[in-house]
Protein backbone atom coordinates (compact mmCIF):
# COMPACT_ATOMS: atom_id res chain seq x y z
CA UNK A 1 0.00 0.00 0.00
CA UNK A 2 1.39 3.21 -1.32
CA UNK A 3 -0.35 6.33 0.60
CA UNK A 4 0.09 9.98 0.09
CA UNK A 5 0.48 12.35 2.70
CA UNK A 6 -0.87 15.67 3.01
CA UNK A 7 -1.46 18.38 5.92
CA UNK A 8 -2.11 21.75 6.77
CA UNK A 9 -3.42 22.64 3.03
CA UNK A 10 -4.83 25.81 4.59
CA UNK A 11 -6.73 26.89 1.79
CA UNK A 12 -3.85 27.64 -0.76
CA UNK A 13 -5.31 25.57 -4.10
CA UNK A 14 -1.99 26.54 -5.81
CA UNK A 15 -0.12 24.85 -3.65
CA UNK A 16 -2.31 21.54 -3.24
CA UNK A 17 -2.72 21.27 -7.37
CA UNK A 18 1.21 20.97 -7.62
CA UNK A 19 1.05 18.76 -4.80
CA UNK A 20 -1.68 16.43 -6.12
CA UNK A 21 -0.37 16.94 -9.29
CA UNK A 22 2.78 15.12 -7.87
CA UNK A 23 1.36 12.47 -6.22
CA UNK A 24 -0.81 11.19 -8.88
CA UNK A 25 2.90 10.52 -10.28
CA UNK A 26 4.01 8.18 -7.56
CA UNK A 27 1.54 5.34 -7.82
CA UNK A 28 -0.50 6.14 -4.87
CA UNK A 29 -3.04 3.68 -3.95
CA UNK A 30 -5.15 6.10 -1.09
CA UNK A 31 -4.65 9.63 0.34
CA UNK A 32 -4.23 10.64 3.91
CA UNK A 33 -4.45 14.43 5.19
CA UNK A 34 -3.40 14.97 8.72
CA UNK A 35 -5.94 18.27 8.98
CA UNK A 36 -6.29 22.26 8.83
CA UNK A 37 -7.90 22.04 5.28
CA UNK A 38 -8.39 26.01 5.69
CA UNK A 39 -7.05 29.10 7.30
CA UNK A 40 -4.68 31.80 6.12
CA UNK A 41 -5.22 31.02 2.67
CA UNK A 42 -8.07 32.42 0.26
CA UNK A 43 -9.94 29.53 -1.78
CA UNK A 44 -11.03 27.05 1.62
CA UNK A 45 -14.26 26.14 -0.72
CA UNK A 46 -12.35 25.15 -3.71
CA UNK A 47 -9.80 22.81 -1.50
CA UNK A 48 -11.91 21.07 0.66
CA UNK A 49 -14.04 20.37 -2.72
CA UNK A 50 -10.63 19.36 -4.59
CA UNK A 51 -9.76 16.95 -1.75
CA UNK A 52 -13.58 15.55 -1.78
CA UNK A 53 -13.16 14.26 -5.03
CA UNK A 54 -10.54 11.80 -4.04
CA UNK A 55 -10.02 8.68 -2.56
CA UNK A 56 -8.88 10.17 1.03
CA UNK A 57 -8.86 9.64 4.40
CA UNK A 58 -9.07 13.25 6.31
CA UNK A 59 -9.09 14.45 9.86
CA UNK A 60 -9.89 17.93 11.22
CA UNK A 61 -7.24 20.01 12.40
CA UNK A 62 -7.33 23.04 15.02
CA UNK A 63 -8.45 25.71 12.10
CA UNK A 64 -10.80 23.31 10.79
CA UNK A 65 -12.59 23.13 14.52
CA UNK A 66 -11.96 26.66 15.18
CA UNK A 67 -13.56 27.60 11.73
CA UNK A 68 -16.69 25.35 12.93
CA UNK A 69 -17.06 27.22 16.28
CA UNK A 70 -15.69 24.16 18.17
CA UNK A 71 -12.34 25.62 19.04
CA UNK A 72 -11.76 29.07 20.27
CA UNK A 73 -9.08 30.81 18.36
CA UNK A 74 -7.58 32.60 21.71
CA UNK A 75 -4.25 30.22 21.06
CA UNK A 76 -4.24 31.44 17.63
CA UNK A 77 -1.97 34.53 16.63
CA UNK A 78 -3.66 37.48 15.07
CA UNK A 79 -3.09 37.08 11.15
CA UNK A 80 -4.92 33.76 11.57
CA UNK A 81 -7.76 34.95 13.97
CA UNK A 82 -8.46 37.34 11.06
CA UNK A 83 -8.22 35.03 8.23
CA UNK A 84 -10.54 32.55 10.22
CA UNK A 85 -13.11 35.01 10.90
CA UNK A 86 -13.11 35.66 6.96
CA UNK A 87 -12.99 31.63 6.51
CA UNK A 88 -16.08 32.15 8.66
CA UNK A 89 -18.29 33.82 6.39
CA UNK A 90 -16.64 32.59 3.15
CA UNK A 91 -17.82 29.18 3.23
CA UNK A 92 -20.45 27.93 1.59
CA UNK A 93 -22.94 25.11 2.96
CA UNK A 94 -21.81 22.12 1.23
CA UNK A 95 -17.89 22.92 2.25
CA UNK A 96 -19.45 23.63 6.00
CA UNK A 97 -20.96 20.13 5.99
CA UNK A 98 -18.08 18.45 4.77
CA UNK A 99 -15.77 20.20 7.41
CA UNK A 100 -18.07 19.20 9.94
CA UNK A 101 -18.07 14.88 8.92
CA UNK A 102 -14.68 15.38 9.00
CA UNK A 103 -13.62 13.01 12.52
CA UNK A 104 -10.60 14.24 14.39
CA UNK A 105 -8.62 10.68 14.37
CA UNK A 106 -8.62 7.55 12.10
CA UNK A 107 -6.81 4.47 11.17
CA UNK A 108 -6.08 2.65 8.77
CA UNK A 109 -3.60 -0.30 7.14
CA UNK A 110 -1.74 -0.07 10.75
CA UNK A 111 -1.50 3.75 10.11
CA UNK A 112 -3.26 6.05 13.06
CA UNK A 113 -3.85 10.05 11.30
CA UNK A 114 -4.06 12.81 14.16
CA UNK A 115 -3.53 16.52 13.59
CA UNK A 116 -1.86 18.29 16.43
CA UNK A 117 -1.03 15.07 19.06
CA UNK A 118 -2.88 12.00 19.67
CA UNK A 119 -5.11 13.66 22.48
CA UNK A 120 -5.30 17.03 21.76
CA UNK A 121 -5.36 18.62 17.83
CA UNK A 122 -3.78 21.90 19.18
CA UNK A 123 -0.58 20.47 21.02
CA UNK A 124 2.86 20.30 18.52
CA UNK A 125 4.81 17.31 18.81
CA UNK A 126 8.76 19.11 17.67
CA UNK A 127 10.79 16.96 19.96
CA UNK A 128 11.25 13.69 20.65
CA UNK A 129 10.48 13.37 23.83
CA UNK A 130 6.73 14.35 22.63
CA UNK A 131 6.66 12.03 19.85
CA UNK A 132 7.67 9.28 22.50
CA UNK A 133 4.85 10.74 24.51
CA UNK A 134 2.05 11.14 21.29
CA UNK A 135 3.30 6.54 21.17
CA UNK A 136 2.33 5.77 24.79
CA UNK A 137 -0.66 7.59 23.64
CA UNK A 138 -1.68 5.72 20.82
CA UNK A 139 -0.40 2.69 22.32
CA UNK A 140 -3.50 3.05 25.04
CA UNK A 141 -6.42 4.35 22.30
CA UNK A 142 -5.38 2.58 18.96
CA UNK A 143 -3.13 -0.47 19.82
CA UNK A 144 -3.12 -2.04 16.29
CA UNK A 145 -1.51 0.96 14.80
CA UNK A 146 2.72 1.72 14.45
CA UNK A 147 2.36 4.33 12.41
CA UNK A 148 1.37 7.59 14.12
CA UNK A 149 0.94 10.99 11.18
CA UNK A 150 0.27 14.02 12.56
CA UNK A 151 0.17 17.27 11.22
CA UNK A 152 -0.08 20.82 12.93
CA UNK A 153 3.82 21.79 12.99
CA UNK A 154 4.33 22.76 9.58
CA UNK A 155 7.64 20.77 9.41
CA UNK A 156 8.75 17.35 8.43
CA UNK A 157 9.25 14.80 10.81
CA UNK A 158 10.45 11.31 11.22
CA UNK A 159 11.03 9.43 14.21
CA UNK A 160 11.01 5.80 15.67
CA UNK A 161 10.51 4.77 19.30
CA UNK A 162 14.19 3.37 19.24
CA UNK A 163 16.03 5.11 16.60
CA UNK A 164 14.92 8.83 17.60
CA UNK A 165 15.08 11.25 14.89
CA UNK A 166 15.28 9.29 11.43
CA UNK A 167 15.14 12.35 9.07
CA UNK A 168 18.04 14.24 8.44
CA UNK A 169 17.07 16.57 6.16
CA UNK A 170 14.02 18.19 5.35
CA UNK A 171 13.50 15.83 2.24
CA UNK A 172 14.37 12.53 1.35
CA UNK A 173 13.44 8.86 2.00
CA UNK A 174 13.84 7.25 5.38
CA UNK A 175 13.62 3.63 6.23
CA UNK A 176 11.21 2.61 8.89
CA UNK A 177 12.59 -0.03 11.12
CA UNK A 178 10.82 -3.01 11.19
CA UNK A 179 8.40 -3.50 14.21
CA UNK A 180 9.41 0.35 15.42
CA UNK A 181 6.62 2.11 15.78
CA UNK A 182 7.39 5.83 14.10
CA UNK A 183 6.03 9.24 14.34
CA UNK A 184 5.60 10.80 10.41
CA UNK A 185 5.00 14.61 9.28
CA UNK A 186 5.02 15.44 6.29
CA UNK A 187 5.34 19.05 6.80
CA UNK A 188 2.76 21.60 5.80
CA UNK A 189 1.12 21.82 1.94
CA UNK A 190 0.05 25.12 1.76
CA UNK A 191 1.89 27.35 4.56
CA UNK A 192 5.81 26.95 4.74
CA UNK A 193 7.19 27.99 7.43
CA UNK A 194 10.67 27.45 5.94
CA UNK A 195 13.28 29.90 4.56
CA UNK A 196 11.73 29.04 0.90
CA UNK A 197 8.36 28.53 -0.46
CA UNK A 198 7.52 24.91 -0.84
CA UNK A 199 4.83 22.67 -1.19
CA UNK A 200 5.40 19.47 1.19
CA UNK A 201 4.41 16.23 0.83
CA UNK A 202 5.31 12.83 1.97
CA UNK A 203 5.26 9.37 0.18
CA UNK A 204 4.66 6.36 2.67
CA UNK A 205 5.26 2.74 1.11
CA UNK A 206 4.11 0.52 3.93
CA UNK A 207 5.27 -2.74 1.80
CA UNK A 208 8.97 -1.10 1.29
CA UNK A 209 8.78 0.85 4.91
CA UNK A 210 9.89 3.96 3.74
CA UNK A 211 8.48 7.18 4.08
CA UNK A 212 9.87 10.13 0.96
CA UNK A 213 9.57 13.61 1.96
CA UNK A 214 9.25 16.16 -0.70
CA UNK A 215 9.36 19.50 -1.23
CA UNK A 216 7.58 21.18 -4.64
CA UNK A 217 7.49 24.28 -6.43
CA UNK A 218 4.32 26.28 -6.99
CA UNK A 219 2.55 29.29 -8.57
CA UNK A 220 3.12 31.45 -5.07
CA UNK A 221 2.92 34.91 -7.11
CA UNK A 222 -0.90 33.16 -8.52
CA UNK A 223 -1.18 32.05 -4.23
CA UNK A 224 -0.31 36.13 -3.49
CA UNK A 225 -2.62 37.78 -5.58
CA UNK A 226 -5.54 35.61 -4.61
CA UNK A 227 -4.88 36.51 -1.16
CA UNK A 228 -4.35 40.15 -2.26
CA UNK A 229 -8.01 40.06 -4.22
CA UNK A 230 -9.73 38.59 -0.93
CA UNK A 231 -8.56 41.00 1.60
CA UNK A 232 -6.07 39.03 2.63
CA UNK A 233 -2.46 39.63 3.85
CA UNK A 234 -0.39 38.22 0.89
CA UNK A 235 2.48 36.96 2.91
CA UNK A 236 -0.70 34.23 4.63
CA UNK A 237 1.04 31.29 2.83
CA UNK A 238 4.70 32.00 3.81
CA UNK A 239 5.37 32.24 7.63
CA UNK A 240 9.71 31.66 7.46
CA UNK A 241 11.74 30.65 10.72
CA UNK A 242 12.97 33.41 12.04
CA UNK A 243 16.18 34.52 12.45
CA UNK A 244 16.56 33.57 15.97
CA UNK A 245 14.57 30.12 15.77
CA UNK A 246 16.97 29.92 12.41
CA UNK A 247 20.14 30.21 14.83
CA UNK A 248 18.73 28.11 17.44
CA UNK A 249 18.52 25.38 15.49
CA UNK A 250 21.28 25.41 13.45
CA UNK A 251 23.07 25.60 17.00
CA UNK A 252 20.88 22.58 18.05
CA UNK A 253 22.18 20.45 14.65
CA UNK A 254 25.89 21.15 16.12
CA UNK A 255 24.78 19.87 19.41
CA UNK A 256 23.14 16.77 18.07
CA UNK A 257 26.45 16.11 15.57
CA UNK A 258 29.13 16.34 18.25
CA UNK A 259 26.70 14.38 20.91
CA UNK A 260 26.98 11.23 17.24
CA UNK A 261 30.40 11.71 17.26
CA UNK A 262 31.28 10.60 20.94
CA UNK A 263 28.41 8.09 20.62
CA UNK A 264 26.10 9.70 23.43
CA UNK A 265 22.99 10.96 21.32
CA UNK A 266 19.96 11.09 23.86
CA UNK A 267 17.30 10.59 21.08
CA UNK A 268 18.51 6.83 20.89
CA UNK A 269 17.18 6.29 23.67
CA UNK A 270 13.99 5.30 24.38
CA UNK A 271 -16.67 12.46 0.90
CA UNK A 272 -13.59 11.81 3.05
CA UNK A 273 -13.73 8.17 4.63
Amino acid sequence: MRFGVIADVHANLHALDAALAFLSTQEVDDYLCAGDLVGYGPLPNECVRRLAELPVRCVAGNHDLIVLERLSDENCIPLAQASLRWTRRALEDDVRTLLEDLPTSTTVQGVALHHGSVLDPEEYVLTPAQAFACLDDLERVAPSAETLILGHTHRPMAIGRRGGSLLRRRTGTVTLPPGEPVVLNPGAVGQSRSRDVRARVMVLDLAAREATFHALSYDVAGCRQALREHGLPPNSCHLPRSRWEHAVGASKRGVRRVQSRIGNAPARRNPFR
